[in-house]
């Protein structure tokens, strides 16, 4: 089956499909800076989970590809304008119900495929929680996460995370529509009182934090970074659930015999 996407198949073609691992991406609808979309992390996310399943199945793999969900956790972004969220309970259930959804339909391998920094931890915690409440094999993948080496080999500039170089260059070459860089600015963000990094962990209060909403240097950004960014990404997640799709799921998954 050429289609993977769910939300583009018809009631005949899913009672004869069959499927290993069902993949839903999580999004954010939040200010980007002055020169990016509210949509960011969702274009974002929902583009390179489709490069990405048409790559695990151009490779054998049998993955579906869930809906993306467009607003999850931004507790600490709710004092700037029309910034969207889900509580972390909220999410949670959200994902613990379409999960259910999921296996109530034969399918034991989920992957979340997270775009926003913000749900990182969430979705971490929500792991454990929903262990024992979910008969499925439960995963968490970022596709910023997997890509360090890249980015230290393309990204000039120092500070990044949210409407960055980075982030804008991935959206030059993802969705180009949803950027304005003559809107670019270089932003700081405020620094703490603490003078060792690292030791202490903490919720930014992102009106306090960047006067914009957005961190670093985004005008260095340029399409060939992105691309060159979600390339690899794609390329290392495929394989992901290429090994995932083809391994039979069991009680002992994803661990192999003795």
């Amino acid at each position: 089956m050429s289609e993977f996407r769910l939300a583009h198949l018809r009631k005949p073609e899913m009672t004869a499909a069959r499927f290993e691992v069902a993949v839903l991406p999580i999004g954010s609808t939040e200010p980007h800076a002055q020169h990016l979309v509210y949509g960011t992390d969702t274009l974002q996310v929902e583009r390179v989970a489709e490069r990405t399943v048409a790559e695990a199945n151009r490779r054998g793999a049998k993955c579906l590809l869930l809906p993306t969900l467009p607003v999850s956790c931004n507790v600490n972004v709710q004092q700037c304008p029309w910034a969207m969220s889900l509580q972390p309970p909220t999410l949670v259930a959200v994902v613990k119900d379409i999960a259910h959804s999921v296996v109530r339909n034969g399918v034991r391998k989920i992957v979340l495929l997270n775009g926003h920094g913000g749900n990182t931890s969430v979705l971490q915690s929500a792991l454990r929680e929903l262990h024992p409440q979910v008969p499925a094999f439960l995963a968490l993948m970022e596709w910023f996460g997997v890509i360090g080496d890249v980015e230290q080999e393309v990204l000039t500039s120092e500070e990044t995370g949210h409407a960055c170089e980075m982030e804008t260059s991935s959206m030059l070459y993802l969705a180009p529509e949803g950027v304005d860089m003559g809107a670019a600015e270089v932003t700081h963000t405020r620094r703490t009182i603490f003078s060792k990094r690292g030791y202490l962990t903490f919720v930014n209060p992102w009106h306090i934090y960047t006067r914009n909403t957005g961190i670093g240097d985004p005008t260095v950004a340029t399409e060939e970074k992105g691309r060159r960014m979600i390339e690899a990404s794609v390329d290392r997640m495929a394989g992901v659930l290429v090994e995932m799709s083809h391994a039979p799921y069991s009680d002992r998954f994803p661990f192999v015999e003795d």
